[in-house]
């Protein structure tokens, strides 16, 4: 899947900025990770993770909605089937594949969307907005894919990917994926160097010279 392939979907929306979409990846894919590190008991199967992940992840964005550092994210609908916006853009939050969606659900808008996006119509500058269907998708790695005898890994990590979609044809018309993944890495903790202590020279005599004026 190349991003490259299709429009920028900051092509669509000026209040949108790369390092938006950077740092709400992050913290989706970090709530993914911990989901899945907690989840490991015997009585955990695919329904608790994949419950489980939901309902952190519209946790997440509550809590995002709340932070005023982060005025460019907003929750419209708090509700079960809950409608962020990223700047101007709804969206709705899938666990799925982007290229195949199985949930064929996600192609449609629920009530809320349709509402927010039909606000933006007497607004020029968010006309091209309102023509797409967006989705925020966390996307499954695809580990393994099979060619011949061969056994490739293809990714390594989940990823986020924001979709806008054709509404009449449900074409994907813009993309944009996330690069980083939500594992622990190495921080420089303290960036200046410890001060340089004296070490004072100690006087060694070697062994079998400790005779003075001749005397042993």
């Amino acid at each position: 899947m190349n991003p490259q392939t299709f429009e920028s979907p900051f092509k669509y929306c000026s209040e949108l900025k790369e390092e938006y979409l950077i740092e709400l990846a992050q913290n989706m894919l970090k709530v993914v990770e911990d989901t899945n590190n907690a989840l490991i008991s015997e009585y955990d199967d695919n329904y608790t993770l994949e419950t489980c992940i939901f309902g952190r992840m519209r946790q997440l964005f509550l809590s995002l909605d709340k932070d005023t550092s982060k005025p460019w994210i907003t929750v419209v609908s708090p509700t079960m089937d809950y409608v962020p916006k990223i700047c101007n853009i709804p969206v709705r939050v899938f666990k799925d594949d982007p290229m195949s969606p199985r949930k064929k659900k996600m192609f449609f808008r629920n009530d809320c969307e349709q509402h927010q996006l039909s606000l933006m119509l007497d607004e020029q500058e968010n006309n091209d907005v309102s023509q797409l269907s967006w989705r925020l998708f966390i996307q499954e790695p695809a580990t393994i894919d099979s060619k011949g005898d061969e056994l490739d890994d293809l990714e390594d990590d989940f990823r986020v990917v924001l979709v806008g979609y054709d509404m009449i044809t449900n074409a994907i018309i813009a993309m944009w994926q996330s690069e980083t993944a939500a594992k622990d890495t190495l921080h420089l903790v303290d960036i200046e160097l410890p001060e340089a202590k004296a070490v004072t020279r100690q006087s060694i005599m070697p062994r079998g010279r400790d005779t003075v004026n001749g005397n042993e």
